[in-house]
């Protein structure tokens, strides 16, 4: 049971203890994993400048500049937002927003499947993806050396499906439930 601001029950004593300005979760270090392609992960926050020590409180991850890199936007308790924006290698990319007619305008609950010469990918869209924030609603998807999306498949969460064919990389796709039409925006990717 806690009583009071900055103060806490020791559970060994019974006692409230103060913790004045500390927070009750520490200070622990940021991690940030690289897929390494198979079934693997690798922690590669200190190689990147993101091993950061603060109290974090929420996480957002989006393209922030547009160029088809991810950016990371942190918000630490008591101190404003900072955004990390990826300066990694470029590689193609695809992204894609959907826009629900029969299905919720946000099209949360959608499942999107790529299919590309390096294999398959899915997405599903979410939201409240993070303690005190949310990710983006574009889908993202990493394409490495491939140029073209085989297919993308969208099943609605009306259950409505899409299909498009031979979709060019590096360019960001609206695709509105039950029309034939998508929008393009490209990208500034090379």
């Amino acid at each position: 049971m806690f009583e009071g601001v900055g103060r806490r029950l020791d559970q060994s004593t019974g006692l409230l203890v103060n913790i004045g300005q500390n927070s009750l979760n520490g200070y622990e270090r940021n991690v940030l994993f690289r897929n390494n392609g198979d079934g693997t992960f690798t922690d590669v926050a200190f190689v990147n400048g993101v091993d950061r020590v603060e109290d974090g409180r929420g996480l957002s991850i989006f393209d922030f500049d547009r160029d088809g890199r991810e950016d990371i936007l942190i918000r630490n308790y008591q101190q404003p937002a900072q955004l990390l924006r990826n300066q990694g290698a470029r590689r193609h990319w695809l992204q894609v927003k959907l826009v629900g007619v029969r299905s919720n305008r946000d099209a949360v609950g959608a499942r999107l499947q790529i299919t590309t010469i390096g294999g398959k990918q899915s997405r599903t869209v979410t939201t409240g993806s993070a303690y005190l924030s949310n990710s983006s609603l574009v889908q993202h998807f990493g394409l490495g050396a491939a140029t073209v999306v085989d297919a993308l498949e969208v099943v609605w969460p009306s259950g409505q499906r899409t299909r498009l064919e031979h979709l060019p990389a590096d360019r960001r796709y609206a695709i509105i439930e039950g029309q034939n039409m998508t929008f393009v925006r490209a990208g500034t990717n090379p």
